[in-house]
C-alpha cells in the first residue's frame, strides 16, 4: 500500500499502468475485499469511468451468457476461466466510484452516468448478459451519496434510476446496500433495524411524489427488509430471555 501511496503521485507513471498495477493488486488495495481501512484503486476508477468496457469484460469474466453461444474473442474466458472470473468478482466488487460524480453540475453528472450505463448495457445485451448486467449496475450504484437535500441517493444517480425503471437495477441496489451494512454490534432486539427501516422510510416518502419508482421499488423494499428483520430480532431475544429464566 505503501509503494501504491508513492506510485499515486509519481507524474511519470501513466493512468493506464498505474491503473494495471491497481487490477493486478486489487485484492490488496480495494477496501471492500479486505474488510478494512484504505481504497487505492483511485487510477483504475478513473480508468472504468472513462473505458466502461473494462465493466462489461469484468461482467463476461464473471457471469456466464443466460443462453448458450459464443462470446467473441476479446470477452472470452475459456482459458483460465477460474482465475479470470475471480479477478472480474473481485473488480466488480470493489468499485466504489460512481461515474460522473466529480461534473461540475448535476445536469452534467446526470448525463455523463446516463451515458456510461446505455454503453455498458448495450454491450451486455449483446453479450447475453443484460439482467446480470443491470444487478452489477445497481451494486455499483448502491455506493452514491446522499443528495444536497439530505435524501438518499443522490440527484444524479436518482434521476437515473427513475429513468431506466430497472427491477433489476434496484434488486442490486437493494443487495449492495443491505451488504454494506457488514458486520455491526448489536443490542437486544430489533431496534437497530427499526432505526434503518424509518430512516428509509424517510428518504421512500421524500421521494414518492419526485421519484416514484426509486420510492417503492428501492426504499421501501430496504424499509420491509429492516422491518422484517426486527420482528425476527425480536423474537429471538424472547426465546433466549425465556431461556435465561
Amino acid at each position: 500500500q505503501q509503494a501504491f501511496k508513492l506510485l499515486n503521485r509519481n507524474p511519470d507513471v501513466l493512468l493506464e499502468e498505474k491503473a494495471g498495477l491497481e487490477f493486478i493488486f486489487i485484492d490488496v488495495l480495494a477496501r471492500s475485499l479486505r474488510g478494512g481501512d484504505g481504497h487505492q484503486i483511485p487510477n483504475l476508477e478513473r480508468y472504468i469511468e472513462d473505458h466502461p468496457e473494462m465493466f462489461v469484460q469484468a461482467i463476461a469474466w464473471t457471469y456466464k451468457r443466460k443462453t448458450p453461444g459464443e462470446d467473441p474473442p476479446e470477452f472470452s474466458a475459456e482459458d483460465g476461466r477460474e482465475g479470470l472470473a475471480l479477478r472480474g468478482y473481485n473488480l466488480l466488487e470493489a468499485l466504489e466510484r460512481i461515474p460522473g460524480q466529480d461534473e461540475a453540475t448535476e445536469e452534467l453528472a446526470r448525463e455523463k452516468l446516463t451515458e456510461w450505463i446505455s454503453m455498458v448495457r448495450r454491450r451486455c445485451s449483446e453479450l447475453d448478459r443484460a439482467e446480470i448486467a443491470d444487478v452489477c449496475l445497481g451494486k455499483l450504484l448502491a455506493r452514491a451519496c446522499e443528495g444536497k437535500d439530505g435524501v438518499w441517493p443522490n440527484e444524479a444517480v436518482r434521476n437515473v434510476m427513475e429513468d431506466l425503471e430497472s427491477e433489476e437495477i434496484s434488486r442490486g441496489a437493494h443487495t449492495g446496500l443491505y451488504n454494506a451494512r457488514g458486520a455491526h454490534w448489536r443490542g437486544e432486539g430489533g431496534g437497530q433495524e427499526r432505526e434503518l427501516a424509518a430512516k428509509y422510510r424517510r428518504w421512500a416518502e421524500a421521494l414518492h411524489f419526485t421519484h416514484p419508482f426509486v420510492s417503492s421499488s428501492l426504499l421501501i423494499s430496504m424499509v420491509e427488509t429492516y422491518e422484517y428483520e426486527a420482528e425476527r430480532q425480536d423474537t429471538e431475544a424472547g426465546i433466549r430471555r425465556r431461556l435465561r429464566h
